[in-house]
């Protein structure tokens, strides 16, 4: 497809998503519980497969619960939400199950997991929302060479098998590992197939120490083909996009392709910096309006309620809805309390190394 048919059915998606999703921009970002791959064979572009072999503990490479919890609950304050819980695998269903509670329980919504192959007999889905399979890509003998730990039909499998639970689903997609644009037909398939309610787009971020140490990522124009194509074959989906710090420019083209809701993003080391004001500068230069906040140190600080936030705004459209039939076990409401000072003194750090990062910017 050519530049000119790509901006067309740009200014279409544009359109199609403003009709269906309204005239909002989401920021949402994925919550690790940890480091550590339990795949046999990690996928060859994520970071996670250049420590593998250096991690001796794994459960070392856990991260504790306090600073979990400490994250989600910022993420609410600055009218965030969490684009999936995720992780490298490898945790037993009971520590997931509390771990889930708690999260939502301190964000007030259900959550999306993106966890491997879940096991639904075993998992307590009172306070999930939906499943997030790690397609990464659609091309078959590319997913089998980057993705070989992941088999795509069990992974295809578990989302179909999700719907009989009455879960929503989702599936992330990779692009600049050597996708084609023939590959776009084979995503929309799926997207039917599975009845997907929702997709996660990241460019490729060169890990040093993987195959794509040296490669370049997708274009921006390529990404936007992906984006709008998908946008207007399904014009009720919601479009995650993902960028990193040093492709920041192509969040407003992303947006006018039809995502709406942008993500990843090393929160903490750039809220509230020139790069932070850039994610806000590039949205509203789309004509949208922002939900939540990547600059505003008060509202950090709790100094004053944001009032753009999902968390806030009673928004109608499910895209940014907040699903707050919730449930919580004494047990882990007695968990919650007994480490009450613990999450408050790791808020209470994350909180000034952001903002003495951010102060150099004022």
């Amino acid at each position: 497809m050519n530049s000119i048919d790509i901006f067309e059915n740009s200014i279409k998606a544009y359109k199609i998503t403003e009709k269906y999703h309204g005239n909002y921009v989401g920021l949402e970002r994925a919550l690790f519980l940890g480091w550590y791959c339990e795949l046999e064979n990690p996928c060859k572009f994520c970071y996670m497969s250049t420590q593998k072999d250096k991690i001796k503990e794994p459960l070392k490479a856990r991260r504790k619960l306090e600073t979990i919890l400490a994250e989600a609950s910022i993420m609410k304050r600055i009218g965030w939400k969490l684009e999936f819980i995720s992780g490298g695998y490898g945790y037993k269903i009971e520590e997931l199950n509390d771990m889930i509670e708690m999260i939502a329980h301190i964000q007030g919504c259900k959550q999306y997991l993106n966890l491997g192959i879940i096991d639904f007999e075993k998992l307590n889905l009172n306070n999930v929302e939906g499943i997030v399979g790690a397609v990464e890509t659609v091309n078959p003998e590319l997913h089998q060479k980057v993705c070989p730990g992941k088999p795509l039909e069990n992974t295809k499998e578990m989302l179909l098998k999700a719907k009989d639970y009455d879960l929503k689903t989702g599936i992330t997609i990779i692009l600049g590992m050597g996708e084609t644009e023939d590959d776009i037909e084979k995503l929309l398939q799926m997207i039917e197939e599975l009845d997907l309610n929702r997709i996660t787009f990241y460019s490729l971020n060169p890990q040093k120490d993987t195959i794509f140490e040296h490669k370049t990522s997708t274009t921006t124009l390529n990404y936007m083909n992906w984006v709008s194509q998908v946008r207007l074959n399904y014009p009720k989906l919601k479009i995650i996009s993902g960028t990193w710090v040093d492709k920041l420019p192509n969040i407003g083209p992303l947006v006018m392709a039809g995502s709406n809701i942008i993500t990843k993003f090393p929160l903490f080391s750039i809220y509230g910096t020139k790069y932070g004001k850039t994610v806000e500068n590039e949205i509203n230069s789309t004509g949208r309006e922002l939900l939540g906040s990547f600059s505003d140190v008060d509202v950090l600080n709790s100094k004053k309620e944001l009032l753009n936030s999902p968390y806030v705004k009673n928004i109608p459209n499910e895209s940014y809805r907040i699903n707050k039939n919730l449930e919580i076990s004494e047990k882990n409401l007695a968990v919650l309390k007994d480490m009450d000072v613990n999450i408050a003194n790791k808020i209470d750090s994350y909180v000034k190394k952001t903002t003495k990062n951010a102060m150099k910017y004022l």
